[in-house]
């Protein structure tokens, strides 16, 4: 009996022993994770080591100290809580670009846990993420997958809050192997899931709306994305300004995508004034916004504000991130949008290279980004040029239909690759090469019709285009129509760039060397007083083409033909006017009222001077 008392309360010792000891254990790693928390609130300005956003840029040496403050805080004997801030660091690594050391963190963190028979979702997510980053997305989904299937059932906000980031991490993945069914069902399921948290939750919620809003973006589902990201920064100004920023920097891109240039405008720059104050002038989140600001600036035609934003950019993301991030291959990409306009060709196509070589070294061939660098070096290749260089046309036309081929497999649309292509053939010499740009440009139009408003530039470009090609064809009558209806919506635009301006001063010439070879004087007359009128609006009463137009109009007034020494006109800055030569080639003898030159139903007999191309 007294045995088994004995034994009874060396048990009873045991279990309160064993009970004691889980709960100091515990406490520990309440107190250690505290700790760990405090640690990176103070050194990289996250309030917890769970989430789903972009952490904020912080320095290599800040880093580096993070990581030995991590190590000395979190002991061997606790490979959990060790393994999460060491993913969480791997997050911070991959913001400024060194992926290899990020790598590095999550393989240690996965060995601890795997030394231990442990596992955490909040490791397996920094993994999934780090792969998506590097464009590894089938790794990424399997990863994603097999970390969610034990937690399905959870019923604990933390895990549920862990379960959100592998789910957003699983979306990820799917998307970037166009399984965009599956990659929308998975987000829509975990924004279901954070709305199912409360108020907890709301700031994933922000962020998981922001992604939707990336991604039907990207689909042109332009007005939904908008009020997804407009969402986005309702719920969070106040509480946490940090996604309402990054919401921003998407609804940018947003409204530039929907030719709504001068609200871009305006976001772009509140996003700028607030970087600036909340992270300072030499912040790289500073740097990032001062080329937003400059693709801003360049798509409203204030150029020169646009270069100088691009150079405070240049400093700041040189100084901060190298010249081997990709967000250095982001500046490289605007600067040489820039060089373009300023006639710099070769230092465009140059940067517009290095771009796309630096976005696919880092990030994959197939990322959205490498993508865009893509597209743009394209357009570099194919109208920065004179016409002679068939070689760098040909390696133009070869990247359009490859973004063409991509859009198609990953199930992306690309209207606006697949215009320029149209355009690029439209300006070739030839027959089939006509031909084949006619049935791409009204294949371009039905498209563009799906994904953008009447007044959007690209639908009005490609119009114009189309009207240029009927007139190479010699098909006017259907010509003019189309240019009066791209002159139409042009003047009821509300979203016009600048650069249309141009557009619709052109087509009302085209039309004017329509009405008067069709012996129609007083129309064209009228057409070219309705052009001067414009050119003053709009480009100025000295411009070019205002001036040129003026002088053009009194010789017509008293010919029935303008002479060929108005092509000879100097304009204001004492060289050879360029609209002066255009008039001269559109309305000059080849043009003059000839009955015999009108055929059935308008049609001429035979084929105006041409004077110019598409993107003259």
């Amino acid at each position: 009996m007294v045995i088994a008392l004995a034994l009874l309360i060396l048990a009873l010792a045991t279990v309160w022993g064993y009970a004691r000891w889980r709960e100091q254990r515990a406490q520990e790693t309440a107190r250690a994770s505290a700790a760990l928390d405090r640690l990176f609130e103070s050194r990289l300005g996250i309030a917890s080591t769970s989430g789903l956003g972009r952490l904020p840029f912080a320095s290599r040496p800040n880093l580096i100290a993070t990581e030995a403050a991590l190590r000395r805080l979190c002991p061997h004997d606790q490979p959990a809580l060790r393994a999460r801030g060491l993913a969480v660091l791997a997050r911070g690594y991959t913001v400024i670009g060194d992926y290899p050391h990020a790598q590095a963190l999550i393989d240690e963190a996965e060995r601890l846990l795997r030394e231990h028979g442990a596992s955490d979702p909040g490791v397996d997510a920094a993994s999934a993420s780090l792969l998506n980053l590097q464009a590894r997305y089938d790794r990424a989904e399997v990863l994603a997958s097999q970390a969610l299937r034990p937690l399905q059932n959870a019923r604990d906000d933390v895990t549920r809050m862990r379960r959100l980031a592998l789910q957003t991490e699983l979306a990820r993945a799917k998307w970037g192997l166009a399984d965009d069914d599956g990659a929308m069902a998975m987000l829509e399921s975990a924004l279901a899931d954070a709305r199912s948290l409360g108020p907890a939750a709301r700031d994933s919620v922000a962020e998981l709306l922001t992604l939707r809003g990336e991604w039907r973006t990207r689909e042109y589902q332009l007005r939904a994305a908008e009020r997804d990201l407009e969402q986005a920064i309702a719920m969070t100004e106040r509480g946490n300004p940090l996604l309402a920023d990054a919401a921003r920097f998407q609804l940018v891109h947003a409204l530039l995508k929907n030719d709504m240039d001068l609200q871009a405008r305006a976001q772009a720059e509140r996003l700028l004034a607030y970087r600036r104050r909340a992270f300072g002038e030499q912040h790289p989140e500073t740097g990032r916004a001062w080329v937003l600001a400059s693709e801003v600036q360049y798509l409203c035609g204030d150029l020169s504000a646009a270069v100088r934003s691009a150079t405070r950019a240049r400093a700041i993301i040189v100084a901060t991130y190298g010249e081997r991030h990709p967000e250095y291959a982001e500046l490289l990409r605007q600067e040489s949008q820039n060089d373009a306009v300023l006639g710099h060709g070769r230092e465009a196509v140059a940067k517009a290279h290095a771009a796309k070589a630096l976005l696919e070294t880092t990030l994959g061939p197939t990322h959205e980004r490498s993508l865009r660098a893509k597209y743009n070096l394209a357009i570099k290749l194919v109208f920065s040029g004179d016409g002679s260089d068939n070689k760098s046309f040909k390696q133009g036309v070869d990247m359009l239909e490859e973004l063409i081929r991509t859009g198609k497999e990953t199930d992306i649309p690309m209207p606006l690759e697949k215009t320029k292509l149209a355009l690029a053939f439209a300006e070739q010499p030839g027959e089939a090469a006509q031909q084949h740009a006619e049935r791409l440009l009204i294949d371009g139009q039905i498209e563009n019709r799906k994904y953008f408003p009447p007044h959007a530039n690209i639908r009005l470009v490609s119009d114009f285009a189309l009207a240029q090609l009927l007139v190479r064809r010699r098909r006017d009558a259907q010509a003019d129509a189309l240019f009066a209806d791209v002159i139409a919506h042009i003047e009821r635009g509300d979203h016009i760039r600048p650069t249309m301006h141009s557009v619709t001063s052109k087509a009302l010439l085209y039309r004017a060397s329509y009405a008067l070879s069709s012996c129609r004087k007083e129309q064209a007359l009228s057409l070219l007083r309705e052009q001067s009128a414009y050119c003053e609006r709009h480009l100025g009463p000295d411009s070019d083409c205002a001036a040129s137009t003026r002088v053009a109009l009194s010789e017509l007034e008293h010919h029935d033909y303008l002479p060929a020494r108005l092509a000879q006109h100097i304009g204001g800055d004492g060289a050879p006017s360029p609209w002066a030569r255009r008039l001269t080639e559109r309305l000059g003898h080849a043009q003059r009222c000839a009955p015999d030159k009108v055929g059935i139903g308008g049609e001429r007999s035979v084929t105006p001077a041409d004077g110019g191309t598409i993107s003259d």
